[in-house]
């Protein structure tokens, strides 16, 4: 580190001579130059990173030169763009860049700092090209993005415009005009691996190929600009299944380069965690602890099904939302959408799914469809899975989702799944609520007709009737409504068709045993009589010694409300028993 004192301090002072700025004539010009020419954080960062990684090291005395004056940009503040100018969105010309400005054969064995210090004084001595396109390739060479995008600050023409759509592709991984890369790259035969990387970061399958065909070019890049390459192509060609070409691009880098590098680390650790084991998970997990690398590494590890913490999730559901608003219109947003959203390991956020449903992005016929199927598929397996909570959240999502099901394939399925777990956590009003969307089928109805039994709900056993006469479960179920209720007229509507087979005898009698109302017709007990099965035989005794004398006969809890009903019952009986006696 003693040793590299001495060329810190020569950076620090060649940092702070600029060869493109005109001389101040005011003050005020000259404090905005000056601050201009000092390390920005920017900078200082990339020192940093770069003494760790080894990549400073002597290079011998530069030689001398003079400022060459070059038109200073319009913003000029310790390396960094005004916010407004760093989002704002980029105007696609019909003109083509120039046709050399992409090329970075002159910077490819650009590793550090240094090398562009060199390159820039040699530039100065020999007259050479030192534009503002020049040296914003040159920065981009080396890692600084946001210095390069200070070259061409407050310029217009094509080159300016692209290069700053590049840097912020570079920095951020964002893509706010495909259609200028695509442009771009149909005129520049160095355009082609950046749209390649433009389309991988939508996660468009068209950008696989393009790499592909550009391996070359890729592998004569600038060190730096390869790394930070291979870090943004590398996740989305794991995530959309295509390894191979991911350890193609790995393949480029020595085992010591990836340990010190840490966005090659990352990757490397993503592609071994295919291959599975506690030591591979381990080896990602430790990637949350990186601030800039963390939703990545969650995004992985629940994409292979693997748990995350809750806080994670939100934050990948809020990156995900941000992602989707940035997409283009057309198939490409269908085919990155359905990307970014599959996956086992996803979080079924139904909240979010709503969200995206709202997006302008999203209101293109097929688009919706897409976002239907997915909806769907998260539903299913939801209710397929042995998680109440997980189900319930589908539950609520099918109620609040119909605009998004309508139309689909599998709207009745997971409506009538949603109907049903409803129905098994006692939630009747819900459960009817959801097969009035839907063309019930018949298991449905009866699971509405068992629920409403339990939960004592006569009114609706009635309408059932009414409307599902066909339906047994409905008539056995009524049968025993109208038997609680001690309804004759009503039992007597019904119990002509209920069907008297074994179970449904036996439910019969148990039920009426239970009321004490014994309204049963005498051919329901011969019915039971007759009951052979041993399954059945020990619960219909039970209920015929309790009607007929035989056993003691079951203590029975009634309210005082009831108590004046049982006394006419029972005076009742008393006086046939009186008139049947000689």
């Amino acid at each position: 580190m003693t040793r590299r004192l001495p060329l810190l301090a020569g950076l620090a002072f060649l940092a702070g001579f600029s060869a493109f700025a005109e001389a101040p004539s005011a003050p005020a010009e000259e404090t905005r130059a000056a601050e201009a020419d000092e390390l920005s954080e920017h900078f200082r960062d990339f020192v940093d990173e770069a003494i760790g990684e080894g990549l400073l090291t002597p290079t011998g005395s530069l030689p001398a030169a003079e400022p060459v004056p070059v038109p200073a940009p319009v913003q000029l503040f310790r390396g960094r763009l005004a916010p407004a100018d760093a989002a704002a969105p980029v105007e696609v010309d019909s003109a083509c860049i120039t046709d050399t400005v992409l090329d970075t054969q002159p910077f490819e064995e650009f590793t550090s700092y240094e090398d562009f210090l060199n390159w820039r004084a040699e530039q100065v001595v020999t007259g050479g090209s030192l534009t503002p396109a020049d040296v914003a390739m040159a920065y981009m060479s080396i890692g600084l993005y946001a210095e390069a995008r200070l070259q061409v600050s407050g310029m217009e023409d094509p080159d300016s415009r692209y290069i700053r759509n590049l840097t912020h592709l570079l920095e951020n991984g964002a893509v706010s005009e495909i259609e200028l890369f695509e442009q771009v790259a149909a005129c520049n035969m160095f355009g082609d691996i950046w749209l390649s990387l433009a389309r991988l970061s939508l996660l468009d399958e068209q950008g696989v190929n393009l790499l592909d065909l550009n391996l070359m070019t890729y592998r004569r890049l600038p060190y730096r600009l390869k790394i930070r390459t291979a870090s943004l192509a590398v996740p989305s060609l794991d995530r959309m299944g295509q390894s191979l070409l991911a350890e193609k691009l790995m393949a480029d880098f020595s085992a010591e380069e990836v340990r010190r590098a840490p966005s090659l680390s990352f990757n490397r650790a993503v592609l071994d965690l295919n291959q599975g084991g506690p030591e591979r998970e381990q080896a990602l997990r430790k990637f949350l602890q990186v601030p800039e690398l963390r939703s990545q590494a969650a995004a992985v590890l629940m994409r292979h099904g693997l748990p995350v913490e809750a806080d994670l999730q939100e934050e990948l559901v809020g990156e995900l939302l941000e992602n989707v608003q940035r997409l283009p219109r057309g198939s490409d947003v269908r085919a990155s959408l359905e990307t970014m959203l599959k996956g086992p390991g996803e979080v079924s956020d139904y909240e979010m799914i709503s969200e995206l449903a709202e997006l302008p992005a999203m209101q293109d016929p097929e688009t919706h469809k897409m976002l239907g199927n997915q909806l769907v598929a998260r539903l299913q397996k939801d209710f397929g899975g042995e998680d109440r909570l997980a189900s319930l959240a589908a539950m609520s999502a099918v109620g609040e989702n119909k605009d998004i099901l309508s139309g689909n394939a599998s709207q009745d399925d997971v409506t009538e799944s949603a109907a049903r777990f409803a129905g098994t956590l006692g939630l009747m009003t819900v459960m009817t609520t959801l097969s009035q969307d839907i063309r019930e089928s018949e298991s449905l109805v009866s699971g509405r007709a068992a629920l409403a039994f339990r939960m004592q709900d006569f009114a609706s056993l009635r309408d059932l009737t009414q409307t599902r006469p066909g339906n047994p479960d409905v008539m056995r179920f009524a049968a025993m409504g109208a038997i609680l209720m001690n309804d004759r007229t009503w039992l007597a509507r019904v119990g002509s068709k209920v069907a008297l087979d074994t179970e449904t005898v036996v439910d019969l009698i148990e039920t009426d045993a239970a009321s004490g109302n014994w309204i049963l017709p005498a051919a329901v007990y011969s019915a039971a009589e007759r009951i052979t099965q041993e399954e059945y035989r020990p619960r219909v005794d039970a209920v015929l010694a309790l009607k007929f004398g035989k056993a003691e006969p079951r203590l029975q809890r009634i309210k005082l409300s009831q108590i004046p009903e049982h006394l006419r019952q029972i005076g009742s009986a008393l006086d046939a028993h009186s008139q049947e006696t000689p």
